[in-house]
């Protein structure tokens, strides 16, 4: 499992691709973490309270994720915009 650094979390605050792409990767550790858990011979009531509360920060990771991308086409087609286009 891959660790986020500080600096990571510096370079998300300015970087709403690089913030992105940081979620997608804990979005996507999460997930195997889950279906391993799943995948399990007997899950408990305890593993099975960790499996709900895992899938709720998936979904709002996926939220978070969406957001972002939501934000980005925003911001590029507020550029988009101010473009010179040739038409020739």
């Amino acid at each position: 499992m891959s660790t986020i650094s500080d600096a990571d979390i510096a370079r998300s605050r300015a970087d709403p691709r690089f913030k992105q792409v940081l979620l997608a990767k804990s979005l996507e550790q999460l997930l195997s973490s889950l279906h391993r858990m799943q995948s399990a011979t007997q899950i408990g009531p305890n593993a099975a309270r960790e499996l709900r509360e895992g899938a709720l920060v998936a979904v709002q990771l996926a939220d978070r994720i969406r957001a972002i991308d939501e934000q980005i086409a925003r911001a590029e087609g507020q550029c988009g915009g101010s473009e010179v286009r040739n038409t020739s």
